[in-house]
């Protein structure tokens, strides 16, 4: 998902050696795309999309079901995010009241990104096991650091010190 600043991308019409002719017809198409500054990339775990209008979507649905409720994400601002540091999971706010909940499988070692958010130049990865790693995105990560750097159960995370303490008043990951 891209979130932040939207910015056109267009990508001219170009011949494809692929094998496919549906691959070969959508590089012989002018490709426009509005894309944010920052990405969330979210490993296939336990996560469930919710938007204000009750529409919720899991890991399990379809992928139509999923496009249509990303399409209708579109839009909303990402206000705050709070953590969970002793497990990487998360819980995205959105302005228009869609959230986002991440959470690891129950056979999730943390050996792999939970999830991670990204920008052109920084990535920080969440990992199951509560602990992070961040850097460049053209260099190898830096070594991974516990989340709970003064035992604080959870992190909070917001565009304003009032939505972050908001945030924090709101039930964990694990409640909802």
């Amino acid at each position: 998902m891209n979130f932040g600043a939207p910015r056109l991308d267009v990508r001219e019409p170009r011949v494809s050696k692929a094998t496919s002719a549906r691959v070969r017809a959508s590089f012989a198409r002018r490709g426009v795309y509005l894309r944010g500054t920052h990405w969330l990339v979210v490993s296939p775990g336990s996560w469930r999309l919710e938007l204000a209008d009750g529409l919720v979507v899991r890991d399990s649905g379809s992928m139509k079901r999923l496009n249509m409720a990303v399409a209708r994400l579109g839009g909303e601002n990402l206000n705050g995010l709070s953590i969970e540091t002793r497990t990487g999971a998360a819980m995205l706010y959105f302005d228009l009241g869609a959230r986002i909940v991440i959470r690891a499988r129950p056979d999730d070692s943390g050996e792999f990104a939970l999830w991670s958010l990204s920008n052109p130049t920084r990535v920080v990865e969440i990992y199951a096991d509560g602990s992070y790693c961040h850097g460049s995105v053209n260099r190898s990560l830096e070594a991974r650091l516990p989340l709970a750097a003064h035992d604080e159960p959870l992190l909070a995370i917001a565009r304003t010190p009032k939505l972050a303490r908001a945030i924090r008043s709101k039930p964990s990951v694990a409640a909802v």
